[in-house]
């Protein structure tokens, strides 16, 4: 009867070592997968389209005082404003994002991000510029298919 009892608290410590060793690989992946998309919502600034798929249908967005809860007609209206805006000009505008000083906190299969991003904007036909730093804030919910971000906020960051 001791050597079962024995094996058992055995297995036991074993599985629950395994487990502590393992935890922080798999959080550290999440929070790597997390950062790609953060990556990839800069990066497909020029697509808006493309970008849209890292949403998730319910997102909500926040930005300049307005929250927008139709994530279907809030993209539709980007990419129509977009367009007349480059249609306007004559031409595509380029976007190119940085991004800085991401903090990620993983919880379970939620996400919470924040970093500072702004563009350098090449418009078409025109000067370009810089828009000012912005403060955006993401909720992501891990699925099947990988995370997805179902809240962003942004606002400007403010000087002194």
């Amino acid at each position: 009867m001791m050597n079962i009892e024995q094996g058992s608290r055995f297995f036991a410590l074993a599985f629950v070592l395994a487990g502590l060793t393992f935890a922080p690989n798999g959080f550290a992946d999440d929070a790597s997968d997390v950062m790609e998309v953060i990556q990839q919502y800069g990066d497909l600034e020029n697509d808006l389209e493309a970008q849209a798929k890292l949403m998730r249908s319910d997102r909500i967005y926040i930005t300049g005082g307005i929250r927008q809860t139709n994530e279907a007609k809030n993209m539709a209206n980007q990419i129509a404003g977009r367009k007349a805006g480059e249609s306007m000009r004559g031409g595509k505008t380029e976007f190119i994002t940085t991004i800085e000083d991401a903090i990620v906190s993983i919880h379970g299969d939620v996400a919470i991000a924040s970093f500072v991003r702004w563009w350098n904007i090449y418009p078409h036909n025109q000067t370009s510029n810089t828009s000012p730093p912005t403060l955006v804030s993401l909720v992501l919910i891990k699925e099947r298919s990988g995370w997805l971000i179902k809240h962003t906020h942004q606002s400007l960051l403010l000087g002194n």
